[in-house]
């Protein structure tokens, strides 16, 4: 008896399975307006690709937004709110040129940061930037703003490097913890990758506003530091007579 009431309820299942029609794109606006939006991302891909309009992708986002924004994560998983927004991005590729379910992704990926932060976990920031690794200009300089309370200096390069995107004379280039992150990472060892993204947005991307910060950087400086700068500041013609000569006595 058990086994056929076990039977009879996967054939009831199966039967309104196969009974419920395909939503359709009036069907997903009445689930919009409904604001049931886990339903509506769970059946939008029931639309066939060739009717996936503007408005088809108008209702995605205003699903993926609010589910992102709607994500909690915990003590367990920090980043669990960050993986859900990222699953909605891998599964709807178009979103990721869709502004705002990227700043509303950037903004959970920062909260997520936060309380990761809190919990004093480790690799906190390589987890969100391999979770995150299309993170926008100002979700990656809040995010850097983030890591900064509390870090050595040096650590939240990446983001501030991820804030300037290579873009010369970026936005970013004139945030004041930008260029103190900036300079306490060219005092790191020429092979460290935070030393590497600090020389790239100093004298490369940033230069404009960072030349009389990476100056004034140059008085008293280690031989680590000096090992990053004295070549990219002769290129630039920023180096004193002193430190010209400051540079050549450490066979730079």
């Amino acid at each position: 008896m058990r086994f056929q009431r076990i039977v009879l309820l996967a054939a009831l299942c199966s039967a309104e399975a196969l009974a419920r029609a395909p939503a359709t794109l009036e069907d997903l606006q009445a689930l919009g307006s409904q604001k049931a939006w886990a339903e509506l991302l769970e059946r939008a891909e029931d639309v066939a690709p060739a009717a996936r309009s503007d408005a088809w992708r108008a209702l995605v986002t205003d699903a993926a937004v609010a589910q992102a924004a709607a994500g909690t994560s915990d003590d367990k998983d920090p980043f669990a709110a960050t993986r859900k927004a990222r699953t909605l991005g891998q599964r709807y590729a178009f979103l990721a040129q869709t502004p705002r379910f990227a700043t509303a992704r950037d903004e959970v990926a920062r909260k997520d940061l936060e309380h990761c932060l809190d919990l004093d976990r480790d690799k906190c920031l390589d987890t969100y930037l391999e979770l995150n690794p299309d993170v926008g200009s100002e979700g990656a300089l809040q995010a850097a703003r983030a890591v900064r309370k509390g870090h050595h200096a040096y650590v939240p390069m990446p983001l501030f490097a991820a804030a300037v995107g290579g873009k010369k004379d970026a936005g970013a280039c004139k945030d004041d913890g930008l260029a103190e992150t900036v300079v306490a990472a060219l005092g790191l060892p020429a092979t460290d990758p935070r030393a590497v993204s600090a020389k790239k947005v100093a004298f490369d991307a940033c230069w404009s506003a960072l030349g009389p910060k990476l100056k004034a950087a140059m008085v008293g400086a280690s031989s680590y530091h000096l090992a990053n700068t004295c070549q990219p500041m002769r290129a630039h013609k920023a180096l004193t007579e002193m430190q010209e000569d400051l540079c050549k006595d450490e066979g730079l």
